[in-house]
């Protein structure tokens, strides 16, 4: 199973790091952030099974990846939305925002600049070949014998119940950073849940599938909120009409915000069933 998600993670982004080069191709920067963090989190969920010294350096390989490739991916999301909202404005106001939107895209541009020359740098092709190396052979442990069903659950297990905990402590009044903490821990519980399917099938699927509409929620939360605090922070550098403009589509986010979080309440009592988590 580590094998096979050690393989999934490297073929991904051996597939996708030829065109993230191409400043035309967001999808490709997005592909390979995932699976940097897929297999982060597999190696993290599943450490029993892997020596530790070797998933503990890997691990954070992985996560220098992830974040130079997150850079530029976060930079894109937020040009996409905003551009996209600009465009429910009024007519004045939406070419007023889409000016000052624009300024993203020299953003995107020198990351993109930055991204380029990290994937030309030696630790690169030395994070590359690592995961060419674990995809064939990853460094198991005694424990890793063990009858696949049997060893499997308690983990699965452990990470839905750290998931229902830190829904349960959030209260009535979450703050962003608490609801974006538990978006992390909703998709470690996916992608384990997805890395046991071949184990557990059907069960296993239904917990993947909620966890992943309780992502996306919250994710959709989290982009609303990075996008109040860049709207807010690049009002003051605009002219009157320019932060006007910029002050509706801050509304806007601020709505978007607000129906998440009720949304949220919805996804999180239809993942939290019987029917979802039962067989744990």
């Amino acid at each position: 199973m580590i094998r096979q998600s050690c393989r999934h993670s490297y073929e991904r982004l051996a597939a996708h790091e030829g065109d993230v080069g191409r400043r035309d191709d967001p999808e490709s920067v997005h592909q390979a952030r995932v699976a940097t963090r897929r297999l982060r989190s597999d190696l993290h969920t599943f450490g029993e099974f892997v020596d530790e010294e070797w998933a503990a350096e890997l691990r954070a390989d992985l996560r220098w990846l992830g974040g130079e490739l997150g850079t530029v991916r976060d930079i894109e999301v937020q040009h996409v939305r905003l551009h996209a909202h600009a465009g429910t404005l009024p007519p004045a106001e939406a070419e007023a925002a889409r000016r000052v939107v624009r300024r993203l895209e020299a953003d995107r541009s020198a990351a993109h600049v930055d991204l380029l020359a990290t994937l030309a740098r030696p630790r690169y092709a030395q994070v590359r070949a690592e995961l060419a190396a674990a995809a064939g052979a990853p460094r198991g442990t005694a424990a890793a014998d063990a009858p696949a069903a049997e060893a499997l659950a308690p983990v699965l297990r452990r990470r839905w119940k750290k998931l229902r905990r830190r829904v349960r402590d959030l209260g009535d009044h979450p703050s962003d950073e608490a609801l974006h903490a538990t978006r992390v821990r909703a998709k470690q519980c996916r992608y384990a849940a997805e890395a046991c399917e071949p184990v557990f099938g059907k069960r296993v699927r239904r917990l993947a599938q909620a966890m992943a509409r309780v992502q996306d929620v919250l994710g959709e939360h989290r982009d609303a909120v990075v996008a109040q605090a860049w709207l807010a922070k690049t009002a003051l550098e605009c002219s009157p009409t320019e932060a006007y403009a910029l002050g509706m589509l801050a509304q806007y986010e601020r709505q978007a915000a607000a129906a998440a979080r009720d949304a949220f309440a919805g996804v999180w009592r239809a993942a939290d069933t019987e029917r979802v988590r039962g067989w744990l």
